[in-house]
């Protein structure tokens, strides 16, 4: 069995990107090299671990840590798995996990869009810091003040005391903190930064490839080999068009992602482009039928509802569930720049409208014309008739985005992955 510990901001029973990614990987391994995988999961609150934990999953708590060191030491896995990110605590696993001789592998994806206003950001992530809940909250905890903002410096000072752990100086730690704050500024301009670097990169293309040498990567620990949360959707597609529901109507899937949680947006931006988007689709529900889906950890289901419901009381909401039926069962979809879930989109060959009414630069779903381009409210409705004529089977454009882009989408990237896990994980225990 091969132990990789990896932190989660949410519980492993909520679909992630990791939590996905992981199921794929772990369907590749023979019996004797199956995973374990260790969740170092940060919440405000501490959590119930042992309702969580199983034979393959063992849930731990970052309240009962002082730092990553601890954690590592304790679990004594094979690998580490670590976003090469600014996240902090992927960063405190990363150093930790480096220190103790574990190798630390991670994933790195290509860059959707740019937004270089760093002013906007600043004054973005103030507001957030003294917002009275975080994205994952479920809505049962009690909002309190500032506590956004508390546990912003909750996990900045268990990376503090992981790199004092590890045996960083002052003027290191000072150093990097500089660093800290400028990545947060310049994220949506410049995403890959080889300080944050891991032993191992599992890279989403060839063309990403040359674009991280080109930054300071070391080529020697580039490994290309597609994304891993894509593999299985292929065959689920073909499973739940068979069983599609039938709508006499148009219908239209809002699609939401977690600008303003992630900064991009303001909240005044997120909370009127909805209102936008939502008071034109329902001028239009004798003919259009309409389902809004929201990022199942990112967004809080009761912002939407007071948004939503205010206009259109009968329009569904939804939180849980996968978003691939809501996607199959859809014949239109309406999502942000940058919406992760747009891939799927695409594999389901549905026309997708983007809605960019703030001028984000560099989307290259829009740039590379394999979707459409709604700037403003007015364009919504007749962005819809446009995209009912929008044929994909066929878009010589798509197939070579997704060549360029996402490495194929063969189904293999988790195989890919399984195989340097083992490798890694059998190169350390020699």
């Amino acid at each position: 069995m091969i132990k990789i510990l990896t932190a989660l901001h949410t519980t492993p029973d909520i679909r992630s990107y990791r939590t996905h990614s992981f199921e794929n990987i772990s369907r590749c391994m023979n019996n004797s090299e199956e995973l374990q995988i260790i969740w170092l999961v940060y919440k405000p609150e501490r959590i119930d671990t042992g309702k969580y934990t199983d034979k393959n999953n063992i849930v731990i708590d970052i309240h009962d840590f002082h730092n990553a060191v601890e954690a590592i030491k304790k679990y004594e896995p094979d690998i580490v798995w670590a976003a090469p990110t600014l996240n902090l605590p992927d960063f405190a696993i990363s150093i930790a996990g480096k220190k103790l001789g574990i190798p630390v592998v991670g994933e790195l994806v290509n860059e959707i869009f740019i937004k270089d206003n760093e002013l906007e950001l600043f004054k973005t992530y103030l507001t957030h810091f003294f917002e009275s809940s975080v994205p994952t909250d479920s809505g049962k905890e009690e909002k309190k003040f500032m506590r956004r903002g508390r546990f912003f410096l909750y996990k900045l000072f268990f990376l503090l005391k992981t790199q004092k752990a590890v045996g960083w100086s002052f003027f290191k730690i000072l150093k990097y903190f500089c660093i800290l704050v400028k990545s947060h500024l310049t994220v949506y301009k410049n995403l890959h930064n080889p300080v944050f670097s891991c032993d191992v990169h599992f890279v989403e293309t060839e063309k990403l490839l040359n674009t991280l040498i080109s930054k300071g990567y070391d080529k020697e620990k580039l490994i290309v080999t597609g994304i891993p949360m894509y593999d299985s959707a292929a065959k689920q597609i073909q499973e739940l068009e068979k069983v599609k529901q039938k709508n006499s109507k148009t219908s239209v899937l809002f699609l939401t992602h977690a600008m303003y949680e992630h900064g991009i947006w303001t909240k005044e931006q997120r909370d009127s482009l909805v209102k936008k988007v939502i008071t034109e689709l329902s001028k239009h529900k004798d003919k259009l039928s309409i389902t809004v889906k929201i990022h199942p950890s990112s967004e809080q289901l009761s912002d939407y509802e007071s948004l939503i419901h205010n206009i259109d009381n009968s329009i569904e909401i939804f939180q849980k569930g996968d978003i691939l039926e809501y996607i199959v069962n859809s014949d239109i979809i309406i999502t942000y720049s940058g919406a992760s879930s747009l891939v799927y989109a695409l594999m389901c060959k549905k026309p997708i409208i983007v809605c960019n009414f703030y001028n984000l630069k560099n989307d290259i779903f829009v740039d590379r014309k394999v979707v459409l381009a709604c700037k403003n409210e007015k364009e919504v409705i007749n962005s819809v008739l446009d995209a009912k004529n929008k044929e994909f089977e066929n878009d010589q454009n798509l197939k070579e985005f997704i060549e360029d882009y996402f490495y194929r989408l063969d189904g293999k990237a988790s195989e890919r992955i399984a195989k340097e896990l083992v490798r890694i994980a059998k190169s350390r225990s020699c």
